[in-house]
Order: structure tokens, then sequence, then C-alpha cells
């Protein structure tokens, strides 16, 4: 390299270099780039915006990611989202470090929490947007006590939520996109009721909840007038009355999903078509109790809501290009 333009690169800023950095698409020239010098790696670290922990089978490789967790956390000040969903036996303590990117911090994506974990992430990022969680069964969901008002979207599949953790996972009032498939209860019994409280919710999926009841569809179906997509796929304890009141409340809501529900009926389906005035999608299958007599005067009924076999896992907008890496 000559010289005269060797030294020009070196006299560069670090605002000019992090818009250089910007302006590359590719991992590997962004990689390249870190490579360059002891001052381009730095300035790569500070414009980073995501990690991404991909999940390894090889003992050592897991290893080697959760000993580098906190070099690279301390190294990228600036992060907007992290995802440690390859580290499944994270500690407490690990996400303490998440407090060197603080308010910049957006969503995050882990496995196995507790509740005091949850509680490190609040105190330390306060404008966290996204979290998503997998089989936390030492969570209670009082972790989420005085979460913040910017928490819009929260996926907790296959998790260990109490009664009054459900009413702390709805406290901060901002959440619009809920997934709380496969909830377990601790006490056998259903506390989903208390998802009635999130006002401003939008997307629900409670797929495979089979302790919901229909006083919990009917608190939930009230509370929440914003609702636009709900599944309830596989909820056997869903009845009449749960049927009824999502068709006389649920007046927003667009695409609703009722796959295997062993207790919905030909009543409970005339319900859904005399009130729902903005259903466009029935996602419905494998419901023994409806005849086709039921079927048939649902689709003369409403003509333009669009029957669907196919049963699907996730639902609302998709969340999983938030964590792409940047």
């Amino acid at each position: 390299m000559d010289d005269n333009v060797e030294n020009y690169i070196n006299f560069l800023s670090d605002d000019c270099l992090i818009c250089i950095f910007n302006k590359l698409e590719s991992e590997s020239d962004r990689n390249a780039f870190g490579l360059t010098c002891k001052n381009w790696f730095k300035v790569r670290n500070i414009a980073r915006k995501s990690i991404i922990f991909h999940c390894s089978f090889n003992p050592k490789v897991y290893k080697e990611h959760a000993n580098c967790l906190s070099k690279l956390l301390a190294r990228s000040p600036y992060l907007n989202l992290v995802s440690l969903a390859g580290l499944t036996e994270l500690p407490d303590a690990a996400l303490n470090q998440l407090r060197i990117s603080g308010a910049s911090l957006q969503s995050l994506s882990f496995y196995c929490c507790s509740d005091q974990g949850i509680a490190a992430i609040f105190r330390n990022c306060p404008n966290i947007s996204t979290i998503i969680i997998a089989y936390c069964r030492g969570l209670s969901g009082v972790g989420f006590r005085g979460c913040p008002g910017t928490l819009s979207h929260l996926e907790a599949e296959s998790c260990m939520l109490s009664p009054d953790g459900l009413l702390d996972v709805v406290s901060g009032g901002g959440l619009e996109y809920l997934n709380l498939y496969n909830l377990k209860s601790p006490t056998g019994l259903d506390g989903l009721d208390r998802v009635g409280y999130a006002r401003s919710l939008r997307f629900l999926n409670v797929r495979m909840c089979r302790y919901l009841t229909d006083d919990s569809v009917t608190a939930i179906a009230s509370g929440c007038p914003l609702i636009e997509e709900w599944s309830l796929a596989v909820c056997h304890g869903v009845r009449l009355p749960g049927w009824s009141a999502i068709g006389l409340l649920c007046n927003k809501l667009r695409i609703l999903h009722v796959n295997r529900c062993r207790n919905i009926c030909d009543q409970g389906l005339q319900a859904l078509g005399d009130g729902c005035v903005c259903l466009q999608v029935l996602h419905i299958h494998g419901c023994g109790k409806i005849t086709n007599n039921g079927l048939a005067s649902f689709s003369i009924a409403r003509p333009n809501v669009k029957q669907r076999a196919d049963e699907v896992m996730c639902i609302g907008p998709s969340i999983e290009d938030l964590f792409r890496l940047q």
C-alpha cells in the first residue's frame, strides 16, 4: 500500500470509520474490516448492533461461546439485539452483563431463565421491546413486575408461569404480541384470565394451554378489545360460553385458530359466525363435535370468511427478522 494512502487511513476518525462500516452489507466484509488493525477492530465492535449465539451440539464450541460472552458484550456497548438461544445453561449472573448495552438494547432471546434474571434485564435495559424465552420452568413471572411500557413483544413458550406472575407479565401495559404456547401451570389450575388486563394486546397465542377455561376466555375477550389474531388450537377446556364470548366481544378479530378443539360444536361455531364481524380467516380442522351441516351453515352465513385446514404454530407478524444478524 502507498505510504500516503496508509497515512490518510490512519488519520480517519472513528466516526468516519463507523460510517464506512455501516455501509458494508455482507458479514464477511464486516469481519474483514475488523481484521485490518486494532483500531478498526475496536470500531467494528463499537458499531456492532447485534450478537447471535447459534446452538452447537459440540461441547467444546458451546464452552467457548459461554466463555467469550462477557468479553463480547463488554466490547460492544451499543447492541440493539442479542440472541443467547444457543446457550441453554446461561446463569442469571450473565444477564447482568447486558447493562453494558443498557438503553440501546431492544431485542433479547434466550432459554432457561429465572425471575431474578428477568428482573435484571429490566433493571439494566429500560427500553427493551422484545423478549423471547422458552422452557423456563423456574420462572413464575414475578420478575416481570414493573416491566417497562416499551415491552411490546413477548414469547414465553412452555414456561411455568403462575397466575400472579401472568399479572406481572402484563403490568407494563404495552404488550401487543403475547405467545404463551403450551403454558404450564404450577397449580394445575387456569390463571389466564390475567391476560385480560393487557388492553393493548393484538396477537395472542395460547395454543395447547389445556387448563384454559371459559371464564378466562371471557375475561380476555372482554379486556382485550384490540385483539386481531387469536390461536386457541388444542384448547379443550373452551366450550360454548367461551366461543359465545368471543363472538360477542371480539369485534376486531380477523384470524381465529380453533384446530383440534374437542369442545367446539355447531352452536359454538354459529356463535362465532353471528359475531366476530371482522373475521376473515378461520383455521379449523379436527373438531369432532362440528358436523358437516354445522360447517355448511357457517359457510352460508359467512361466505367471506376463508376456512383453512392447516395448523399454524406461529401467529401474527413475524418477529424472526429481529434476530437476523445486522
